[in-house]
């Protein structure tokens, strides 16, 4: 089995075509290793973008690919996607860092194939929070690729960051540096239905108290310190995706304020609750000076 660490850059723009804002790919580098993780090959191509032929101020600056580059050198989405395939073979693995890569990818192959899914990727893996677990950092945030490379002792001075092989390098680096196959056998996913339709689903959040999803006993509470029921003294508000309100112990006089999340993801709703007891601001009095 090869792995395939895949990197894009694409120019963002409004399009009547699209019917929207679209994230039209214009670069596109690869590494591939094999399951030794010994560097088999990369793959590089631009693609001349349709949707609209200027390239954002942004893009430019970041990735200093010119107009000229890709009306003289790139090629079509087709083109493109048809020779990566054909370099890549099939069962690759294909990974990138983080999934953002891939879902513009299926966006343009919805776009210009009017196909909902990447027809030469059978298997997939994102390996920022694989990589990120591997160097013990929270995967609740995520982390830069040009910080891990910071973290790892990995130079990026000789690479031009934001381009599309040059990326796809340092996220190889990464990978190969942190890489136990044992551990990352089961980051793999085979990109069938279910996959598709997990990536592409957007998850919710609740703001309304009232919704029949929301449990009556997820809004309860009890006192950290004598485990009484708390009382509730203002109404639910929301804010910051969360419900907020304010509670007291009628039994120790402390209040607290109390935080409540729900979040409907693929796998059904995620209640996450928290409480803090509100602590008296500290007088404020001036520091005195004392002698010996």
């Amino acid at each position: 089995m090869k792995y395939i660490i895949t990197d894009l850059e694409w120019n963002g723009a409004f399009s009547k075509k699209a019917h929207g804002y679209f994230n039209e790919i214009i670069d596109v580098g690869a590494v591939a290793f094999d399951e030794d993780m010994r560097e088999i090959g990369t793959f590089h191509r631009t693609i001349n973008p349709v949707i609209s032929k200027k390239l954002s101020s942004v893009v430019k600056e970041l990735t200093h690919i010119t107009q000229e580059e890709l009306e003289e050198h790139g090629g079509t989405f087709d083109s493109v996607m048809a020779a990566f395939a054909q370099w890549a073979g099939e069962d690759a693995v294909i990974l990138t860092w983080s999934n953002t890569d891939v879902l513009v990818l299926v966006e343009n192959f919805s776009f210009f194939k009017k196909k909902p899914h990447i027809p030469f990727m059978a298997y997939y893996a994102d390996v920022q929070p694989y990589c990120q677990r591997r160097m013990g950092v929270d995967t609740s945030q995520q982390m830069g690729l040009s910080r891990a490379c910071e973290q790892l002792g990995i130079s990026a001075e000789e690479s031009e960051l934001h381009r599309a092989l040059d990326d796809a390098k340092l996220t190889a680096n990464v990978f190969a540096t942190l890489f136990e196959k044992e551990s990352f056998v089961p980051c793999v996913r085979k990109a069938d239905e279910e996959f598709y339709a997990r990536l592409l689903f957007k998850p919710t959040y609740i703001n309304d108290i009232d919704s029949p999803l929301i449990k009556r006993s997820d809004l309860s509470f009890a006192c950290e310190y004598c485990g009484k029921n708390l009382h509730r003294k203002t109404k639910w508000g929301f804010r910051g995706k969360q419900f907020i309100a304010e509670f007291v112990c009628r039994t120790c006089k402390k209040t607290f304020t109390a935080r409540v999340q729900y979040k409907q993801t693929f796998d059904g709703l995620e209640v996450k609750r928290r409480l803090r007891e509100k602590l008296p601001p500290e007088d404020k009095k001036e520091p005195t000076e004392t002698t010996e």
